[in-house]
């Protein structure tokens, strides 16, 4: 996508629908944090995240090169709604931009974890035009539409010693609207092969374990499996592991803000070989194995 093209589309109608959330966000988050010494005895809940990667890495796949990606969160008694942004290069060799904005509604309690996403990648259709917001429907990977997602996880506290305690996550994801199609050959009724639009509803599941390790040092490990074919392949094959990774991160913690420097190495060891381990820069989104390194601020 063109520069000019990302400054058209952002002035379009999603846009102003995104601008006009944020507002109403603010608008509630305002009257909240004019009173900060009693936020933690409310029933609302709200943050401001904003970070600077040197890769958009995501579920064993390389997503982008050099990207900001900031992120808003309102909620109350344990209902939430995000947004969150990216905005950065497509790789390091700056061919294009990778805009993409989500948008999240859930329920967290109990450390059970509830919620819909919805992904919007400001691609377009054969046709050209642009991709509607809204767009529900089936469609194959470079034919445009939106991206929605279910997700349910669970984070359970595993105390080791006194500050250095840990933490066991789970997680199922599993694409139920949107964009993740793939085309498949059927024979009809004389016989004849067709190909037909299918859909994956790809479903990704990972365990994960966070441990302290003191001074505001933390250690996450993650594996991820698809069950079935689905985007995480290419929509090839069947069950693999899909993601093996490990991030480090160290956080500081101020008034009212925590900054934080990370680390992220990410193995995508399905079909891995020699050659694709590690891809010439130009064509870095077909790599297994991605590092990203940053830093975060959070209100």
């Amino acid at each position: 996508m063109l520069i000019s093209d990302f400054c058209r589309t952002f002035a379009g109608d999603m846009i102003k629908k995104s601008i006009l959330l944020v507002i109403v966000l603010a608008i509630c988050v305002l009257p909240i944090s004019a009173n900060t010494e009693n936020k933690k005895e409310s029933l609302f809940d709200w943050s401001v995240n904003a970070t600077l990667t040197s890769n958009y890495i995501w579920r064993g796949l390389y997503c982008g090169g050099p990207s900001l990606q900031v992120d808003a969160t309102v909620g109350y008694a344990g209902f939430y709604a995000n947004m969150w942004w990216n905005i950065g290069a497509k790789d390091w060799t700056f061919t294009g931009l990778n805009p993409e904005v989500d948008v999240m509604i859930g329920f967290s309690r109990w450390g059970l974890n509830v919620n819909y996403l919805h992904c919007y990648y400001f691609d377009r259709y054969p046709d050209g035009t642009l991709s509607n917001f809204f767009d529900f429907r089936n469609h194959p990977r470079g034919g445009g539409g939106t991206t929605g997602e279910w997700r349910v996880s669970y984070t359970h506290a595993v105390p080791i010693t006194k500050g250095y305690d840990g933490q066991v996550t789970g997680l199922i994801a599993f694409r139920t609207f949107g964009r993740d199609g793939y085309y498949e050959e059927v024979k009809s009724e004389n016989d004849k092969v067709e190909t037909e639009l299918k859909r994956a509803y790809s479903t990704y599941i990972e365990l994960g374990y966070n441990q302290q390790l003191g001074r505001n040092w933390t250690m996450a490990a993650r594996m991820g499996i698809t069950p079935a074919k689905s985007l995480y392949t290419g929509y090839k094959g069947d069950f693999a592991i899909v993601m093996v990774s490990l991030k480090l991160q160290k956080q500081w913690n101020l008034d009212y803000v925590a900054i934080s420097s990370f680390a992220h190495v990410m193995l995508q060891p399905w079909q891995v070989t020699k050659d694709n381990l590690i891809r010439p820069i130009i064509d870095a989104v077909d790599q297994k194995l991605n590092v990203a390194v940053g830093c975060s601020v959070q209100i």
